[in-house]
């Protein structure tokens, strides 16, 4: 089949045509992708500067956290251990013996623990008396208690000492919470008083 020269020519034009539509869609295609190129390239640029940012915060804050941790660990067991101490020192120490102590003679027993300058109650077996002159049968047992027993509790105490000395550490260290948070909450209510301000 053969074909006329006007086909022919509009092959070419129609040719020509497609050409450059296609030349313009690739025109197009491109300067898309260019500016999403270039959205991709600030997007990446912003997640650089803010990981830049956000992993030495972030590796200051572990540290930070870590090193608080160790310390409220270490001093945990340092108290642990202190409080041992003086756990084993109260209890491990012997009491003092009084050097006026007689022990008592064969055949009676002790009713009463040795007081400095005071010999001991003896009880003879056979009798059933009171050797010692402070202390009769039917004295009232409050009575001879508080003559052969210290109170833990009077002035002087090593008790009343222990406790004192505790009491006045916590009651330090209350206060120094205390005053941290009072300060924390205050600068936090200014903030905001500012913030609502502006």
């Amino acid at each position: 089949m053969r074909r006329s020269l006007q086909e022919y020519v509009e092959l070419v034009v129609f040719g020509l045509i497609a050409l450059l539509v296609g030349t313009g869609l690739l025109w197009v295609v491109g300067w898309v992708l260019a500016l999403g190129g270039i959205v991709l390239k600030s997007l990446a640029g912003l997640l650089w500067m803010l990981l830049r940012f956000i992993v030495p915060v972030a590796i200051a804050g572990g540290l930070v956290y870590f090193l608080v941790k160790a310390i409220q660990g270490r001093q945990g067991k340092d108290r642990a251990t202190a409080d041992a101490r003086v756990d084993s020192d109260s209890v491990a120490a012997p009491a003092p013996v009084d050097p006026s102590y007689t022990p008592p003679a064969a055949g009676s027993v002790t009713t009463g623990v040795p007081v400095a300058g005071e010999s001991t109650v003896d009880v003879p077996a056979a009798t059933g008396g009171v050797t010692n002159g402070n202390i009769a049968l039917g004295d009232d047992v409050d009575e001879v208690a508080g003559d052969v027993v210290p109170d833990p509790l009077s002035e002087g105490s090593a008790a009343v000492t222990v406790d004192d000395e505790l009491a006045d550490e916590l009651e330090g260290e209350l206060e120094g919470e205390l005053e941290d948070e009072l300060e924390d909450e205050l600068a936090d209510d200014l903030e905001d008083d500012d913030r609502d301000r502006a």
